[in-house]
């Protein structure tokens, strides 16, 4: 279940072995992608069309009466939200306070870092600083000990701290795998979001100092952002465009393939909470340069099974991309060790076990004390 991210929307998506619910609220997570589709000179004047000050406040309440009607239907043994920092768990606490969730245990996996955010009213606070003050969950699960770290720091006794445990991501081992005798299309490669926070601004630097080196270099990049307009703009007037493949936004299936025609898969974030594309890439056997900080620099073992580089910096990342390039060897031997660590550490089957485990845990605790 989520809210509906368009104001032309199906109420439900039904697949063989799920079914989605969309909800509409007042449409405010609608409205919301709207805006951040615009740009930035484009949000200011914007924003007071698209919104209004009781904008969360007349959303929560209607979302508490839809879902308070779709759980009537259901019937979860386990409600289980995904980075609910501002609207579900309000929804949820209310719920919680009217006696409607009593027996059904609350999970929720926080995916990201604090960041600042605006509310519709004009307050300016942080993500973690709304889901601490509207926190109804009976577990949190992190998806890295750099999330976990942050959440204690900013949930307070009262919110109950050992509340929070980790729980990494995983992937498909049978999806994402080395394909043996495939042609290698291009020599880097990444997919991802294209922002800021990401690094891509240092490829058009990055690409022009390669040049010099590897004048018939390839780069794969795919994804959308923010930054998709100035990086391209950027290449161009560098003048290292034409060594870009841009595909745009790709469908989920095609990843796997995409990763295994690359040599060697960038993922150089500034701050990122795990890295999921960066085990997806070590699934497929491909050696990653990413950085040695938050998530990633809990993923990749430096110099084992992948690179790991200060972020924000260009100089080493042309130096890692150069040595892999140049090293058909290290590059094998990074992509082995790095389909083992992801065999031992993220395996998708073994996460799922972990997490039926959780919720028999839960409904255990809930039956247990008889609430």
């Amino acid at each position: 279940m989520t809210q509906a991210p368009a104001r032309d929307f199906s109420d439900r998506i039904v697949r063989s072995h799920y079914t989605l619910f969309h909800l509409p609220g007042n449409l405010l997570e609608a409205r919301k992608w709207e805006f951040y589709a615009l740009s930035e000179d484009e949000r200011s004047v914007a924003a007071e069309q698209l919104f209004t000050p009781d904008d969360l406040e007349q959303n929560v309440s209607l979302l508490v009466e839809q879902l308070a009607r779709l759980l009537l239907d259901v019937k979860p043994e386990v409600i289980h939200a995904h980075s609910s920092y501002v609207v579900f768990n309000r929804v949820l606490e209310t719920l919680q306070q009217a006696g409607e969730t009593t027996d059904i245990p609350m999970v929720v996996s926080i995916h990201g870092l604090p960041k600042p955010l605006i509310l519709p009213n004009g307050t300016k606070t942080t993500d973690y600083a709304q889901f601490a003050s509207h926190m109804p969950f009976d577990l949190v699960l992190a998806v890295s000990e750099n999330v976990a770290e942050a959440l204690r720091e900013h949930l307070s006794p009262e919110n109950l701290t050992d509340r929070v445990t980790t729980l990494q991501n995983a992937v498909n081992l049978s999806v994402f795998s080395p394909k043996s005798g495939i042609h290698k299309q291009w020599d880097v490669a990444f997919l991802g979001r294209l922002e800021t926070m990401k690094a891509v601004d240092l490829f058009p630097e990055m690409l022009l100092q390669l040049k010099q080196h590897l004048p018939g270099l390839r780069m794969l990049m795919t994804g959308d952002g923010s930054y998709k307009d100035r990086l391209l703009q950027d290449l161009e007037e560098k003048g290292v465009l034409e060594m870009v493949d841009y595909l745009g936004v790709v469908e989920t299936e095609k990843v796997p393939d995409l990763i295994n025609r690359s040599r060697v898969f960038l993922y150089p974030s500034r701050r990122e909470p795990f890295g999921l594309s960066i085990i997806e890439a070590m699934a497929c056997g491909v050696p990653v340069v990413t950085t040695n900080v938050y998530g990633p620099g809990e993923i990749v073992t430096h110099g084992h099974d992948g690179l790991a580089i200060p972020p924000g910096e260009v100089s080493p990342l042309v130096e890692a991309v150069r040595n892999l390039l140049s090293d058909e060897e290290l590059q094998s031997e990074l992509g082995n060790n790095a389909r083992k660590t992801v065999e031992k550490h993220y395996d998708l089957k073994e996460h799922t076990k972990k997490l039926l485990d959780i919720y028999r845990s839960q409904i255990e605790k809930k039956r247990g004390s008889g609430t």
